[in-house]
């Protein structure tokens, strides 16, 4: 386990791409309002920092010739600030640092968080942050029931080369905008399907939360990664 796969879970915020469909979709002019107006209605609900957000999700990983890996757990944030845990990882980010918890091989590193690195985009207000209309092609491909619930399927795409995925499908509730699933699929061949089965709005808790305590890891070997 390592920090690539908390990197997939928190994408599930605003990933996005594009498949082929009737009309060519090419750049963000192309995108049909709709898209845009729930990609947008997510930036708003996640990224919020006056109320704290909880999920619930399962995540499959597929790799071309590689067993299909299945990981489940929960993510709890409030603005920049999140905690992540799963069986075997934990990551913990207070808004200034970042803490990775390696529960197999008992180990921590402590990173400084840096907006818009690579380390950031494990911070999911982080990665919603970077969407921008102009910089994204999207089109809804699905708009009604569906489960027993009314949803959006949305395809779309970076406009930008050298992005690591190519596509993304995002399933969400139509009226209250929050997150049912996303596929993202990697230009590498690799496939990765987040389901999120609850997901709790609510109030600040204790600041706990997002911060590190040693005491609860013994045994654990620490170590410090800060440039300062």
């Amino acid at each position: 386990m390592n920090r690539f796969i908390c990197s997939l879970i928190v994408i599930f915020i605003t990933s996005l791409s594009l498949t082929a469909q009737k009309n060519t979709y090419s750049t963000a002019k192309d995108s049909d309002a709709k898209a845009v107006a729930t990609l947008n209605k997510i930036k708003t609900k996640y990224s919020s920092a006056s109320q704290q957000i909880t999920s619930v999700f399962s995540l499959k990983m597929e790799f071309p010739g590689q067993s299909t890996r299945l990981e489940k757990g929960t993510m709890t944030q409030l603005g920049t600030k999140f905690n992540l845990d799963i069986k075997d990882m934990g990551i913990i980010n207070d808004g200034k640092t970042v803490w990775f918890i390696n529960k197999k091989q008992k180990e921590v590193q402590i990173n400084d968080y840096v907006k818009g690195s690579s380390q950031g985009i494990v911070n999911p207000a982080d990665f919603i942050s970077q969407y921008d209309q102009k910089n994204f092609v999207a089109a809804v491909t699905f708009d009604g029931a569906q489960s027993g619930k009314q949803v959006q399927i949305i395809e779309c795409k970076p406009v930008k080369k050298g992005t690591e995925y190519s596509k993304a499908r995002i399933t969400v509730n139509k009226p209250t905008g929050e997150l049912i699933a996303m596929e993202i699929f990697n230009k590498d061949g690799s496939r990765h399907t987040l389901n999120v089965s609850k997901t709790t709005f609510g109030k600040p808790g204790s600041a706990t939360v997002f911060t590190f305590n040693k005491a609860k890891y013994p045994g654990y070997n620490v170590e410090d990664l800060r440039v300062n």
